[in-house]
């Protein structure tokens, strides 16, 4: 009783993000990084095969632009042209979500320049063993569609190396269970509703949780990886 008390209280608590975050505060609905210049705020996400930047005024409403990405990657460096896609605009780069880089973008709005810049750090992919190995076979089957091989996310589903997961955070280990186990409300990313995954096995989502520490472990993000055979104690 006093757990399904805590994960209502839990899940209220998330609910309530959204608004309290909406006045004033720089909030990343996509999963990337998130800067301020002038009038504008840019959302910015590598995913595999390609950039997404997101612009909107500070209501947060989407503003139009158009421009150009310049990105510093293994040596390289590449540049590409910036087109619409939904509210934001997509460049194909041959890029990884786990690569590490920095972007320049050089926008326009209304014929004013807008220019921001971002630093993305490479995924640390530990080596795992026992139930954390068997959680990545299950996460690269089931999970990695929406939720990227490096944790990153993708168009379709939120990064799960980030500070929202990590361990201490509301996101305990009941929460993520319990997504994996019944779906879970959309309540903070833009993404939508994230149904039930089909596919996990019986007591494979504790072995997936137990990869998911690790990787989040492995950079910088919570304590110690979860025991894939403990209970649902964390919150």
């Amino acid at each position: 009783m006093n757990a399904m008390k805590t994960r209502l209280l839990t899940l209220a608590l998330l609910l309530a993000v959204p608004s309290a975050l909406a006045h004033g505060t720089m909030v990343a609905f996509f999963g990337g990084q998130i800067a301020e210049s002038g009038e504008y705020r840019a959302e910015f996400a590598v995913r595999d095969g390609s950039i997404r930047v997101w612009l909107r005024d500070h209501d947060d409403k989407p503003v139009k632009a158009t421009g150009k990405a310049t990105l510093l990657l293994g040596g390289q460096k590449l540049e590409a042209d910036l087109t619409p896609k939904g509210d934001g605009l997509i460049a194909s780069v041959p890029v990884k979500a786990k690569d590490k880089l920095t972007a320049v973008l050089g926008l326009n709005v209304d014929s004013k320049p807008v220019s921001l810049r971002f630093q993305q750090a490479e995924v640390v992919m530990p080596a795992v063993s026992g139930a954390a190995e068997a959680g990545r076979v299950a996460f690269e089957a089931v999970c990695a569609t929406c939720h990227g091989s490096a944790l990153r996310g993708t168009d379709g589903g939120p990064p799960l190396l980030h500070e929202f997961y990590a361990l201490g955070s509301a996101h305990g280990d009941d929460v993520i269970l319990a997504a994996m186990n019944e779906g879970a409300k959309s309540h903070m990313w833009k993404f939508g509703d994230m149904p039930k995954p089909q596919g996990l096995k019986d007591g494979q989502d504790k072995e997936v949780l137990a990869y998911i520490r690790a990787v989040q472990t492995a950079n910088g993000l919570g304590g110690s990886p979860a025991d894939a055979h403990s209970g649902h104690g964390h919150h």
